[in-house]
């Protein structure tokens, strides 16, 4: 049975869509069968950073409105074979979510991991991943906005009844760390109240993969740093890199 994990953010611009897409290809890498969807309803980014932009005809959205099956609109990535993805719902009007519980329920048994890119914030993607989800990660920069609002969307998922509650720090640079506001990681961990599963650089060669689609680099320092948090995830007490 699959661990359904919600990926959300206080607010836009966290990189959160790429860290799901990225740690979604990394537990495939690994043997995982793993299911991948956005819900930021007309706001499509997990199809380009997965390079399968021009083979989804169909999106979740059409699966949930009865316009399609399922099989039509998942789309297995290039990379792994044990990676599914479904894009996200491409019409910004119309398209509801109510059905989500519905379609997850049918593919539980299927996966190992299904994980659901919300939209920032929380709004009605947030809610309807909220109603399905045993478990969430936060993702949040280390600026003083990104980890409020990030402690804000954490309190509402552990309110709700979800109690493994993660947080990933993204875009993590030593020297404008010393800028944030923040003495240490540790003051982040406390001020979003989750337990810390990774810490992602600010890497260059990571943005580039997310704007064209490609893998990260075996060896590189993003790639083991996904590769870490998937080992937390299943158990493993691995050092937490910080580069």
């Amino acid at each position: 049975m699959a661990r359904v994990i919600m990926v959300a953010s206080g607010k836009g611009g966290t990189g959160k869509s790429t860290v799901a897409t990225f740690l979604s290809h990394e537990l495939a890498l690994k043997g995982y069968r793993t299911f991948l969807t956005e819900l930021d309803m007309g706001f499509r980014s997990i199809d380009v950073i997965s390079g399968i932009s021009e083979m989804a005809v169909y999106d979740i959205g059409d699966v949930l409105d009865g316009s399609c099956t399922a099989d039509k609109a998942i789309v297995t990535s290039p990379r792994t074979d044990k990676l599914h993805i479904m894009a996200a719902p491409g019409r910004k009007n119309g398209v509801s979510l109510h059905n989500l519980k519905a379609f997850t329920d049918s593919i539980y048994n299927d996966y190992d991991y299904i994980i659901l890119d919300t939209a920032a914030g929380t709004g009605e993607a947030f809610n309807a991943a909220l109603a399905v989800s045993n478990m969430a990660v936060v993702v949040a920069t280390p600026d003083a906005i990104s980890v409020r609002d990030a402690r804000i969307v954490s309190d509402e998922i552990y309110y709700n009844g979800i109690r493994d509650v993660r947080l990933i720090i993204n875009k993590y640079n030593k020297e404008t760390f010393r800028h944030s506001g923040f003495e240490d990681g540790d003051s982040i961990i406390d001020a979003c109240c989750a337990q810390l599963l990774g810490v992602v650089p600010a890497d260059e060669q990571l943005h580039l993969s997310a704007m064209t689609g490609r893998p990260l680099a075996a060896g590189s320092v993003s790639q083991k740093v996904f590769s870490s948090m998937v080992e937390r995830l299943n158990g493993s007490h691995v050092q937490i890199i910080v580069k």
